[in-house]
């Protein structure tokens, strides 16, 4: 989580003197993330915008994002937000304005677990269903549960690859994809859990 503010030098200005101030803060933050947003493949959100004082018809002082981005491989996500950073010195200079950042909080990428990956994929054969591995960039649990046990994830298709939104759908034969999870389950009980590199789960 990277936190970004943009403040006005200049806050005696008025709309009649100098109109693009009442933009500057807002602007400026925007076009720091607009040079970024062609990198890939991170993936980054911004769901906080706060334009202060918040009147319709006031002069901002301040405008506050709040960005997300977020990577498997970890060290391609630090250039991003180095890259961040440097975009919002220079469109500070640029604009006149001062730029205050902030990094709220950094986790490191998890990677699922071989030999459950692999359970996963015959017990999707012996289900009938296919399978695919792929890269999730959601912030799930078994991102921190990777840290102290071997993890996987295991998804099933919705309509038109919609989730997490009011009009999601996944059909009844998609769900029965947790028939695979089932007899994944019931594999890896049988054959003992993987602990890796000679980590103990107790």
């Amino acid at each position: 989580m990277w936190m970004a503010q943009a403040s006005n030098r200049i806050l005696r200005e008025t709309m009649s003197t100098k109109p693009e101030l009442t933009l500057d803060g807002l602007l400026a933050e925007l076009a720091a993330l607009a040079q970024i947003s062609e990198a890939e493949p991170p993936v980054g959100m911004v769901g906080v915008c706060q334009v202060f004082s918040g009147w319709v018809n006031g002069i901002p002082s301040r405008v506050r994002l709040e960005a997300d981005l977020r990577d498997a491989d970890g060290t391609r996500r630090e250039g991003v937000l180095e890259a961040l950073r440097s975009a919002c010195n220079q469109v500070a200079h640029k604009r006149g304005v001062v730029i205050t950042t902030a990094l709220v909080n950094v986790d490191l990428p998890a990677t699922c677990e071989p030999p459950i990956l692999a359970a996963l994929e015959a017990s999707a054969v012996e289900a009938d269903y296919n399978s695919k591995r792929m890269v999730s960039r959601v912030y799930h649990d078994s991102l921190s549960l990777a840290r102290i046990a071997p993890v996987a994830m295991l998804f099933i298709p919705c309509r038109d690859g919609v989730s997490h939104r009011p009009d999601e759908y996944a059909s009844a034969e998609w769900i029965g994809g947790v028939h695979a999870l089932a007899r994944t389950l019931a594999r890896l009980t049988a054959e003992g859990p993987p602990v890796p590199n000679g980590r103990s789960l107790t």
